[in-house]
């Protein structure tokens, strides 16, 4: 509503402004006729007299007699030049007034260029209960009304291009950023090589006086390794960039994340784990082990997502040391296309029971698949992947004639709300695939797995020490693939905790109910 809001003021500003020229010009043309015979002089002097009007100095003496149409746009025109010179100025005092809360806050966050991700982030950060302050800082120009919006929201707002701007420019708006206290800065061109081109140009003239989380979009491995070759050489000269902390994102991956994070999926995990609250006193790795239910996972459509999902799954839900987490896969061509997608990936085939299903052009396949599944055992969670989400709708129909209480997740790219259109045990329904969905805090800082991770190199370094192996690295000096390590292991850790919270915390209030 407020974009239309906006819309319609621009459509009344511009239809003022045409009758104003319109009533000035057909006034001043009657007034001056009748003294300038030369056509010339007559059109010069009347363009002229239009431009005095908007400029607070009217071509007519008060005195002289005119008409109604000129008395209008008399006053029209300078309302109208007002307006605008004071939207400019009250934009500029904002932007003064951002820029002073921004460079002081603890908690200010640098988004570099203003693409459809950079606006959604924004967009989920300003919603969030954190008191964030926001830079926006574009390489690219930005309208005057989106400008403005942004302002009012106390988002601070740059335009700067590093390959045409020249050094003392540069260092005025990193000034007014005061980039070297940053808490956040996030990279979010569509374009692997600007993000990198961008974060060099950045990299090269900073000296963090903090720990700075730097957030680059980049879905290119050999970016991401030229990336990490820059920060590792600019580190050797420059000891304060050990304060910056790289982590590359793509949309795959945060998807992915945000899926084996949800309510659904941990409540699954911890459905399977139910055993464990009846072991009794004599607890022992075996008796563990028995009472853990193997984790069953259905995932219906071979995609982009197909591959990231299963290092996710082998990561985030492998529950017991002897049997890997079963994972059965249906789509058309199935063997074939996962034969692909698993080549060269060895790592997958041995920490996942990987079962693929074909899907024929029989009309009733998916059933007898589903059969199968439904007579060996049990389902912990059903991923319905395809692109087409009417495809889904009809699996999913199927799907709850055998699995009516297995929680489902969904995707879906249609930007249409299903929530009207699905059965009543939506409670086990997630749907997914809106990119708002993935820029948003939890999911893309992640503090807290990151301070988990820190703490798990932490206790790696003691034991290390311990054990007589010489002391490890600290967080900042560690490479991109040894935080990413660290925050995998720190990502298992749930799963472990659930097992230590059903064995001994449920255990113990079971004990003290019986008190």
């Amino acid at each position: 509503m407020r974009e239309n809001k906006n819309y319609y003021k621009k459509k009344i500003y511009l239809v003022i402004l045409i009758v104003t020229i319109i009533l000035g010009f057909q006034s001043l043309y009657e007034y001056y006729k009748v003294k300038i015979d030369d056509p010339i002089q007559l059109i010069s002097a009347v363009l002229y007299g239009i431009i005095k009007l908007f400029l607070f100095a009217p071509p007519i003496s008060p005195g002289d007699n005119t008409t109604i149409f000129y008395e209008l746009a008399k006053w029209l025109a300078p309302i109208l030049t007002s307006t605008f010179v004071f939207t400019k100025i009250s934009t500029t005092l904002l932007h003064l007034k951002n820029i002073v809360f921004n460079k002081i806050s603890g908690n200010h966050i640098l988004v570099f260029e203003n693409s459809f991700i950079g606006e959604t982030l924004i967009n989920n950060l300003i919603n969030e209960k954190n008191s964030y302050k926001i830079s926006l800082i574009s390489k690219k120009f930005i309208d005057d009304n989106l400008k403005s919006k942004y302002e009012k929201k106390g988002i601070a707002t740059y335009q700067l291009d590093f390959e045409n701007s020249d050094r003392n420019e540069i260092k005025e708006v990193f000034s007014a950023l005061n980039i070297n206290n940053a808490k956040y800065m996030f990279f979010c061109s569509e374009n692997d090589l600007e993000n990198y081109a961008v974060y060099t140009n950045v990299i090269k003239r900073i000296k963090p006086k903090r720990h700075i989380n730097c957030y680059i979009k980049c879905e290119s491995k050999t970016v991401s390794s030229y990336i990490e070759d820059m920060i590792s050489l600019e580190r050797k000269n420059e000891e304060k960039l050990k304060r910056i902390d790289t982590i590359h994102f793509d949309q795959t991956d945060l998807t992915v994340r945000m899926l084996t994070s949800d309510k659904c999926v941990r409540q699954s995990i911890s459905a399977n784990m139910e055993g464990l609250c009846d072991i009794g006193e004599n607890c022992s790795v075996e008796l563990i082990e028995k009472n853990i239910k193997k984790m069953h996972i259905l995932i219906i459509g071979i995609n982009e997502l197909t591959i990231t999902l299963l290092k996710h799954i082998s990561n985030d839900m492998t529950m017991s040391l002897n049997e890997n987490t079963k994972v059965s896969i249906i789509d058309t061509d199935a063997a074939n296309r996962m034969r692909e997608l698993l080549y060269n990936n060895e790592g997958l085939k041995k920490s996942l029971d990987i079962e693929v299903m074909d899907l024929g052009f029989e009309k009733n396949a998916i059933n007898e698949h589903l059969r199968n599944i439904k007579n060996d055992d049990d389902l912990s969670i059903i991923f319905l992947m395809n692109e087409d989400v009417v495809r889904s709708l009809k699996n999913l129909k199927i799907i709850n004639g055998y699995f009516e209480s297995v929680p489902k997740i969904i995707r879906n790219v249609s930007n249409v709300d299903l929530s009207y259109i699905l059965p009543k045990n939506q409670d086990k329904i997630r749907i997914f695939g809106d990119v708002s969905q993935i820029m948003t805090g939890d999911v893309m800082i992640r503090e807290s797995l990151d301070n988990r991770a820190k703490q798990f190199n932490e206790s790696y370094n003691k034991s290390s020490v311990a054990a007589g192996m010489g002391e490890g690295q600290k967080w900042n000096e560690l490479s991109y693939v040894k935080k990413n390590s660290s925050r995998l292991s720190a990502s298992h850790d749930r799963i472990k905790e659930e097992i230590v919270r059903k064995v001994f915390f449920l255990k113990r209030r079971k004990r003290l109910s019986i008190i």
